[in-house]
């Protein structure tokens, strides 16, 4: 039989940070070099289109442990509808003696256990983590969550997001941009960045903020016109490869005041990038941006702290730039495609070097 290894994940063609991680994997050679069949479990789509894509991965999944030599099993989680599906998945790899991988990518984890689960649903959870062979996150202070639910520690470990390094075309708009990109939605931050973005406007009125991504456009047209401000707020829609590229060039401030985070792509791609980086301190960004060196940090919602922040930087030049190159030396070192991979080899090598 022929010896391949498996990766479930979300549809590559998706719109979410985990396809964005998946495709880096597959351009910098990790599919090829460990044989990975690939099983998309679901996209953005309705719930019923989301099962019968799941029963289709599910089918592919038995077909391929039938007639296949799995080794192992990569599993990419989120959280609710998705760890759901992926919990069915893992069970069933395990029943067949393949070895797996949880890589827990949701920025609401914690929350989704903590808040929104029954006593019974925790300990179906917990059994699952501890049912993998290995529990990927992707920051410290993920680890240090997922430790109070996995008994053996040596199982957990951290693997940072990467991006490859972005080759920007020439700067086209000749103006200071505070650029966003993400769901436009509450937990991004998003109100919080508009309302912060009209005090700056007053203080600074050739600012113009620019905000990349899909969601509840509506709403957020609507809070800008009644401040006062939406002649300066550009809604851009969802943008990605070249587009992405030269609203990153464009940009004079990347801006991310989350509620909730993993570790957000977009702050990696501001890092390669060169863009000066404002935003807050949940989940893996201060792994990323330590605050007052690689960038300025703020506690999320707080409106005051971001206008600060935000005009601090517009500010200071000198202050920016040094952000900036810090910024860059820590991608370098921490984040680009170069450190991670070679990461994921070495788990792999572990897991499928390990006797049953």
């Amino acid at each position: 039989m022929d010896k391949i290894n498996l990766m479930v994940s979300a549809s590559k063609k998706g719109k979410g940070g985990i396809a964005t991680v998946v495709n880096v994997y597959e351009k910098e050679g990790f599919f090829e070099r460990w044989n990975i069949n690939y099983i998309a479990t679901a996209g953005s789509a309705s719930k019923l289109i989301k099962f019968i894509l799941f029963l289709i991965s599910l089918g592919k999944l038995i077909t391929l442990i039938s007639f296949k030599h799995v080794g192992l099993i990569h599993i990419n989680m989120s959280s609710r509808g998705s760890y759901i599906r992926k919990s069915l998945i893992l069970r069933f790899a395990k029943f067949f003696g393949v070895k797996a991988i949880i890589h827990l990518h949701s920025g609401e984890f914690d929350k989704f256990y903590n808040k929104e689960c029954s006593e019974r649903k925790k300990q179906h959870i917990r059994a699952t983590f501890n049912m993998a062979d290995k529990v990927i996150v992707l920051s410290s202070l993920w680890l240090e969550w997922i430790n109070t639910i996995v008994k053996d520690k040596t199982k957990t470990c951290i693997v940072y997001n990467a991006v490859k390094e972005i080759d920007l075309p020439k700067k086209k708009l000749n103006k200071c941009i505070i650029l966003f990109l993400g769901k436009l939605g509450q937990g991004k931050g998003v109100e919080d960045l508009i309302n912060a973005f009209a005090n700056i406007a007053e203080k600074f009125p050739e600012v113009e903020l620019h905000l990349g991504g899909e969601g509840d456009l509506i709403k957020y047209q609507a809070q800008a016109k009644v401040l006062g401000i939406d002649d300066k707020v550009v809604f851009l829609g969802w943008v990605t490869g070249n587009k992405k590229n030269q609203c990153l060039a464009n940009a004079t401030i990347y801006c991310l005041p989350s509620y909730y985070e993993g570790f957000p792509m977009g702050i990696l791609e501001a890092m390669a990038a060169e863009v000066a980086v404002v935003s807050s301190t949940v989940g893996g960004i201060p792994d990323a941006i330590e605050n007052g060196k690689e960038g300025i940090l703020i506690e999320p919602g707080n409106v005051d702290a971001l206008t600060v922040a935000i005009s601090t930087m517009l500010e200071d030049n000198e202050l920016r730039t040094q952000y900036v190159n810090a910024a860059k030396s820590k991608f370098l070192r921490n984040f680009s495609p170069s450190i991670i991979i070679p990461q994921l080899n070495s788990i792999y090598k572990e897991l499928l070097e390990q006797k049953q």
